[in-house]
């Protein structure tokens, strides 16, 4: 009986291999992000999986205590097992579609040749042709519409291409894994992602004649259950300190609007003036609210600026 517990326990152990699920952090800059996670894996080795837009070349992996990190090998997108599957299948596909393109350049070619030959003919009467215009009227309208047919198709199949052709240089461009082999079996990894990054929004609340609020919101590309989200107001390269974030449009903060005036006459207003807030801020979108209706969005400058405008 205590063997089979023991057995039991042995069991629903992590094997190795796959990176174990453990605390996750993105961190949003203006140009880019940041991923820390901490893993962990039985007998000294993890892969772990990285995104699409993992940017090259920074990974960093960092030991736990006591530990160290013995060698590290990046996986090519073309290596990894999964993705080389989907390769095979989007080349296979190509070849799919350059056979039917060639197939339709072929039909384009006759149909082509067939619409000339019948505009080319000279009408001739006979007992079995009684009326030679309208036949060869027929058929020219039948090799037309032969030829508009085969234009569609060659539309439709280059568009399909075109496609097949983006997603398969997605897939063998970059990197699918990291191999880690460690001492200690616990590290903390690192690395940046490409094209991701948090968006500057500003609302421009008016409340009464001469006074208002500004917000400075942060537009995140996406959230994840499980992970914590920062936010920087600086680049990458900055590093500047972030601060922890919920939701995908959190208020990172708020500034007081004084001497708030209309650039324009009427209510409610268009183009307002206003003394500058705190320097640093970067530009983004702005959307005006007026007594809590709203007006419009335009683009605000940031930090120094004193008036914004709807765009029209």
């Amino acid at each position: 009986m205590r063997l089979l517990f023991f057995a039991l326990i042995f069991l629903f152990l992590p094997s190795g291999g796959e990176a174990v699920a453990a605390p996750k952090s993105v961190t949003y800059y203006l140009d880019g992000a940041r991923v820390e996670q901490e893993v962990s894996a039985a007998n000294g080795y993890v892969e772990l999986r990285l995104p699409d837009n993992f940017a090259p070349g920074s990974l960093r992996v960092k030991p736990g205590p006591g530990g160290g990190v013995l060698r590290v090998e990046m996986v090519a997108a073309q290596q990894e097992p999964r993705r080389a599957g989907e390769i095979a299948r989007l080349r296979e596909r190509k070849a799919e579609l350059l056979d039917r393109m060639a197939v339709l350049e072929r039909r384009e070619e006759i149909f082509s040749q067939a619409a000339k030959a019948q505009s080319g003919k000279a009408p001739r009467k006979t007992k079995a042709n009684p009326d030679p215009v309208s036949s060869l009227q027929q058929g020219t309208d039948f090799a037309l519409n032969q030829m508009e047919s085969v234009y569609r198709s060659k539309r439709k199949c280059r568009k399909n291409l075109e496609e097949v052709e983006r997603q398969l240089s997605a897939s063998t461009k970059g990197v699918a894994a990291a191999r880690i082999w460690l001492a200690g079996g616990k590290a903390r990894v690192s690395y940046l992602l490409q094209d991701e990054r948090w968006i500057p929004c500003y609302d421009l609340r008016i409340t009464e004649e001469g006074v208002g609020e500004l917000l400075l919101h942060a537009r995140l590309p996406r959230c994840e259950k499980g992970v914590q989200y920062l936010v920087s107001r600086g680049t990458v390269a900055e590093g500047l300190r972030a601060q922890t974030v919920r939701g995908g449009y959190p208020t990172l903060s708020r500034y007081p609007l004084h001497a708030v005036v209309p650039a324009e006459k009427g209510s409610p207003p268009s183009r307002l003036a206003f003394t500058a807030v705190e320097t640093g801020l970067p530009p983004g979108e702005g959307y005006l609210f007026w007594h809590g209706e709203y007006l419009g969005g335009g683009r605000f400058t940031g930090g120094g600026a004193t008036e914004f405008s709807v765009a029209r």
